[in-house]
């Protein structure tokens, strides 16, 4: 097989936050994930036209186009559709939404048509408004699928038992040539498919072997995930040669340093995803950052946090839907010794939140705002 059709598909794993989305938002996708996998019966499943890598890709019908021209057709020569799932509610989606974005500014006058396709929306209205909201963040084309049980969610994503989002469609010459996460669409990927000798065969098969390795991966990780043996699911992380020196290896490995407590290693951790060593799309603020959110502070924990904010800068703040992340960064400021700047960003995010008070879950995480700013005025960081 060309080496240049190895994977390039980002490992998704269940249960494993490694792209610091609040919690919260988190569990709100897999709750909806899990209530459409149950709407769906054993039989119901099986009898499913499965939609995939190399199927000829359904036409875009019952959806609204909220930005952007209309895109009447998926097979125009010479360009690269991706179909991008996602919702407001999906803390996940809204992280991914920078590097869509990266990927729109610089190859949209070459060919790629991004589409952030709105699904399982509670109406446009939302849908319309987050947009307006991201402005120039989000300058790709926008559609709204028309809700759950709409034309599109019935020809895409029930036709290819997705179940959680978000989740890219790739397109070329009408048939799709990828299916998972839009994590997994970096520059080298993009230019690769737009090539003019690019042969969506071999790549359609490779992402076939790419699946099969990833379902074998995945159940020799969900017991160990159920059985809490964070050092089995290290090792795995470590020397598994689909997975180690990939982003997801550094998710695991780090998630493994945090709940066995190990703190030295997790500062090795840091220093290997400085250098490099899981790619350059992995992020030290999003992988090191979110695992300071509830530690004791000590000597090395402290050392982290010194190393590592000022690389906040260089790589970027979180997202400012990313609530999870940005509590992090303000825990890594304090640690750091920057205790004006933490309550600064403490008082930045009670104000937008408090703007949308009423609901029992964000009250409860307003109080958790004001409670943290007060022990941050006392001198300690508490748990989030």
């Amino acid at each position: 097989m060309n080496s240049k059709f190895k994977s390039i598909a980002l490992t998704c794993i269940t249960s494993v936050s490694i792209i610091g989305t609040a919690q919260a938002q988190q569990q709100e996708l897999a709750d909806k994930s899990e209530v459409r996998a149950a709407a769906k019966s054993e039989k119901e499943n099986k009898e499913l036209a499965e939609l995939g890598v190399g199927s000829k890709a359904p036409a875009l019908k019952g959806i609204t186009w909220v930005q952007g021209d209309e895109v009447k057709t998926l097979d125009e020569k010479g360009k690269l559709y991706i179909i991008e799932c996602w919702a407001s509610w999906c803390g996940p989606c809204v992280a991914i939404i920078p590097h869509m974005n990266e990927l729109h500014n610089k190859y949209a006058e070459k060919g790629l048509v991004i589409i952030g396709m709105n699904v399982w929306e509670d109406g446009i209205d939302k849908t319309k408004a987050f947009v307006k909201q991201k402005g120039e963040g989000m300058a790709y084309r926008v559609a709204y699928s028309g809700g759950k049980g709409g034309a599109f969610d019935a020809a895409w994503l029930e036709a290819s038992n997705t179940e959680g989002i978000p989740q890219a469609f790739v397109v070329r010459d009408g048939k799709i040539i990828y299916k998972d996460h839009p994590g997994g669409l970096d520059e080298k990927s993009i230019e690769l498919m737009m090539a003019d000798d690019f042969n969506a065969e071999e790549f359609a098969k490779q992402q076939i072997i790419d699946a099969e390795k990833m379902k074998v991966l995945s159940e020799k990780l969900r017991p160990l995930f159920q059985a809490g043996d964070w050092s089995k699911i290290k090792e795995i992380a470590q020397t598994d040669e689909y997975l180690k020196g990939k982003l997801d290896a550094a998710g695991l490995i780090s998630q493994a340093n945090q709940k066995l407590g190990d703190w030295d290693a997790q500062a090795m951790l840091l220093k290997e995803i400085i250098a490099g060593s899981y790619g350059k799309d992995t992020l030290a603020t999003v992988i090191i950052g979110n695992s300071l959110i509830d530690p004791e502070i000590n000597p090395v924990v402290t050392d982290i946090a010194k190393e590592l904010e000022p690389l906040y800068t260089k790589e970027g703040e979180p997202d400012s839907r990313d609530y999870f992340g940005r509590i992090a960064h303000t825990r890594v400021l304090f640690m750091a010794g920057k205790k004006e700047d933490c309550r600064k960003k403490l008082k930045e995010i009670l104000e937008e939140v408090s703007k949308i008070q009423g609901q029992p879950e964000v009250d409860e995480f307003i109080n958790k705002l004001k409670a943290t700013i007060k022990s941050v005025d006392e001198g300690k960081y508490p748990p989030f």
